[in-house]
C-alpha cells in the first residue's frame, strides 16, 4: 500500500497526469481526476482487506487505482461501452504478449488491403450512416482491422485489449468533431482537408496503449482483483451477486468512490451520445447502448413530486418552476424541474442501496459532484446530496471544493436556445464525504 505521508494537499492536480498507466487507453466523459481516487484510496483504506466500490463505474479509473493500492474493487455501470473499457484496464497483460499479436493484425490488414479483400464486418445498424461519418478508405480499413481482431485466436483479455484501440481508431478517423463527446460532424470546411489514415492511427494508439499496460502490468504487486459489472446502482444487490464468493466483506464494501452523472444527459453529458457509434463497430448489445441515457439517473421522468427530506432541493425546485413558467413561453423546452427532480429521485434511491452495502463503523463514502446550473438557476447538488444522505445513515464529515483542471466542455452554452443568452457551464466540483 501506498504511504499518505507522500500526498500533497493541493486537490486541483494541475500538473498531474490523467493518462497514466491504463488510465489513457481510451476517452471517455467526464472522468474522474485519477489523483482524486488515489488519494482518496490511501486515505481511507486500512489495509488491503478492504473492498472499493465505484457505484457509477464509467471507464473504471477508481478500479485501476484500488488496483494500484492492492485493493479488490467492484464497479458498476449500465453503460455496456463502459463495462468494456473497465475491463480492459483492469487487466493485466504481458506486453511481448500484445505486441506479437499487433504485429500479426497489421500485417494481415496490410495484405488484404493491398488485395481489396472484403469483410462483412461493418455496423448493420440503420442509426448509424456510415457514409455520413466514414470517408470511404476508413470504413473499408476499418472493416478489415475489425475482421482480424474479431479472427483472433487469443484470449479474450487480448481481443478485447485490441477491440479498445480499434474503437479509438473509429471514433479519431470518423468524420465527427472529436474536440467534444457528443456526436457532431465536422464543418464542411474542415472536410474536404480530412483524410486520415486508418492503419497509422491504429498503429499509434496500439503502440501507446501497450507502453501503458506494460506500465501497468508492472506497478501491480498483488493479486488484488477488478470487478467491473454491467448492473443498475439502484439494484446494487442484483449486481453484487455477480462477485466470487470471498471478494465482499458480509457482501459489504469499506470504502465507495465515485462521480455520479451530472444531472439529464440532454444539456449535461450524454454518455450513450458518446458510446453509440463504438459500440455498433464493436457489436456490443444494440439495445443496452441506446437505453444508457434513458435509464440513467433522471432519465425517466417523475411526474409527481415526492418529498425526499431535502429543504435545499425543494427551494430549489420551486426557483426552476418559476423560470419554466417564464421561459416555456420564449421556448420548446418542457418544464426543467421535473428534469431536476427526476435526477434527484434516483439519486436518492442510489444512496440507499450504497448505504445497504457499507460496512457499519467501518466505512466512508466520497462523492465527486458538480453543480451544475439548470434554467439560470445553480443545482447546489453538494448541499442536495448532504441532507439526502443523512436518512440512510450517511455522517457527513466534510466536503472539499477543486477547480476541474482539464475538461472537454465549453466554459459557457446555450441550453434555452435563446439568442444572445449564454449560461456557465460546470467548472469546480465538490467532493462529499460521509461516514458510515
Amino acid at each position: 500500500m501506498r504511504s499518505a505521508e507522500t500526498i500533497k494537499e493541493d486537490w486541483t492536480f494541475l500538473e498531474y497526469s490523467t493518462k497514466e498507466f491504463t488510465h489513457g487507453l481510451h476517452l471517455y466523459p467526464a472522468r474522474m481526476h485519477p489523483e482524486i481516487a488515489k488519494r482518496l484510496i490511501t486515505k481511507y483504506v486500512s489495509d488491503t482487506k478492504n473492498v472499493v466500490f465505484d457505484p457509477f463505474m464509467g471507464s473504471g479509473g477508481v478500479l485501476v487505482e484500488a488496483l494500484l493500492n492492492g485493493n479488490n474493487s467492484v464497479g458498476i455501470d449500465v453503460n455496456p461501452f463502459a463495462v468494456l473499457l473497465s475491463k480492459v484496464k483492469t487487466t493485466t497483460i504481458v506486453p511481448t504478449t500484445l505486441q506479437k499479436t499487433y504485429d500479426a493484425i497489421m500485417v494481415k490488414s496490410k495484405r488484404d488491403y493491398t488485395k481489396n479483400a472484403i469483410y462483412d464486418t461493418m455496423p448493420k445498424s440503420k442509426s448509424l450512416n456510415l457514409q455520413f461519418w466514414y470517408k470511404p478508405d476508413v470504413s473499408y480499413k476499418l472493416s478489415i482491422l475489425k475482421h482480424h481482431i474479431f479472427d483472433l485466436d487469443a484470449p479474450k483479455t487480448i481481443t478485447d485489449f485490441f477491440k479498445v484501440c480499434f474503437s479509438l481508431t473509429s471514433r479519431n478517423a470518423s468524420n465527427q468533431r472529436n474536440s467534444i463527446y457528443k456526436i457532431y460532424r465536422m464543418n464542411k470546411e474542415k472536410l474536404p482537408q480530412f483524410n486520415p489514415d486508418v492503419f497509422e492511427i491504429f498503429s499509434k494508439i496500439c503502440e501507446k496503449n501497450i507502453e501503458k499496460m506494460a506500465d501497468f502490468t508492472s506497478a501491480i504487486k498483488t493479486k488484488a482483483r477488478a470487478f467491473p459489472i454491467l448492473g443498475d446502482t439502484r439494484k446494487i444487490h442484483e449486481a453484487f451477486s455477480r462477485v466470487p464468493s470471498g471478494i465482499l466483506d458480509d457482501n459489504k464494501v469499506h470504502l465507495v468512490v465515485t462521480s455520479p452523472p451530472y444531472g439529464d444527459h440532454g444539456t449535461t453529458v450524454a454518455y450513450g451520445q458518446f458510446s453509440k457509434h463504438p459500440g455498433l463497430w464493436l457489436e456490443l448489445p444494440e439495445e443496452k447502448l441506446f437505453e444508457v441515457d434513458s435509464i440513467g439517473l433522471g432519465g425517466r421522468k417523475k411526474k409527481e413530486f415526492k418529498n425526499l427530506d431535502s429543504p435545499i432541493l425543494d427551494s430549489t425546485l420551486q426557483q426552476v418552476e418559476k423560470m419554466d413558467k417564464k421561459l416555456t413561453k420564449k421556448i420548446n423546452h418542457s418544464g426543467r424541474a421535473s428534469d431536476v427532480y427526476s435526477f434527484f429521485y434516483d439519486l436518492d434511491l442510489c444512496l440507499e442501496q450504497i448505504s445497504s452495502v457499507l460496512k457499519p463503523n467501518k466505512s466512508h463514502c466520497c462523492f465527486v459532484v458538480a453543480n451544475r446550473t439548470v434554467r439560470r438557476i445553480k443545482i447546489p447538488t453538494d448541499q442536495i446530496i448532504v441532507e439526502l444522505g443523512k436518512k440512510y445513515g450517511l455522517k457527513h464529515v466534510d466536503t472539499i471544493y477543486r477547480t476541474i483542471a482539464n475538461k472537454a466542455m465549453a466554459i459557457k452554452n446555450a441550453p434555452e436556445n435563446i439568442s444572445d443568452v449564454t449560461g456557465e457551464t460546470m467548472t469546480k466540483e465538490s467532493i462529499v464525504i460521509w461516514k458510515y
